[in-house]
């Protein structure tokens, strides 16, 4: 069906981690390639996500911890997509006339652009971090990439919005980083989701909260032009 011409879209942003994936990408690469580290990386993890820790500084921490290679990478893009959130592919059809779709994560876009692809995001809308190599070893992380400092999430909405003009925008994750997009950004709307981990201090502040893709994507649709 053809749009009007007048027909303005709304805007909705996805963290990826633990949202569209079922999986915290990092530790489950972590947990396959340094297990007795699994643990360690899982509570880093939470801290962050839950505010208590920074996003950098967590970051930093588990790198400290891992050694990872181009092979551990490969294989985890042709696992990925088994870990897409029951109910995303076809909620995202139901709402894809009306909306613009974007990804924003703390996690790397090597791991995220398979799943993008299925999902029909196109790939310059998904903004992510980046592994740093030599040879076939993963040596850290590009440390100059917004994503991978504190705020970074308000950082690239905001380069969204100054370049698009959106009914409606909406932010949608389990963690505090998602829910600090909206707290500095008035313009948007955030939408706690927690199917896979239900953060106190995320919960706590919610304005909307989810825990399956049908509430949320019967959400969405609610404001359909």
């Amino acid at each position: 069906m053809k749009l009007p011409e007048n027909h303005k879209k709304n805007c909705a942003i996805f963290d990826f981690d633990s949202t569209i994936v079922s999986i915290e990408t990092l530790d489950f690469l972590i947990a396959k390639t340094a297990k007795d580290q699994k643990e360690v990386i899982e509570k880093i993890t939470n801290l962050a996500m839950s505010g208590i820790m920074t996003f950098a500084e967590s970051l930093k921490t588990r790198f400290s911890h891992i050694k990872l290679t181009k092979s551990d990478i490969e294989n985890l893009k042709l696992e990925i997509c088994n870990y897409i959130t029951a109910g995303f592919l076809e909620g995202l059809r139901k709402i894809e006339q009306d909306f613009d779709f974007y990804i924003i994560s703390g996690g790397f876009s090597e791991i995220i652009f398979p799943v993008a692809e299925k999902l029909r995001v196109k790939k310059q809308n998904c903004f992510a971090n980046s592994f740093v190599y030599k040879e076939d070893k993963v040596i850290g992380f590009d440390e100059t990439n917004i994503l991978s400092q504190n705020g970074g999430k308000p950082k690239i909405v905001e380069q969204i919005l100054l370049k698009n003009s959106y009914a409606r925008i909406f932010m949608i994750g389990d963690g505090y980083t998602d829910l600090e997009v909206a707290k500095v950004n008035s313009k948007v709307t955030f939408c706690g989701f927690g199917m896979h981990a239900a953060r106190d201090s995320v919960i706590k502040e919610a304005e909307n909260f989810f825990y399956n893709v049908d509430e949320l994507i019967k959400f969405l649709s609610s404001f359909e032009n």
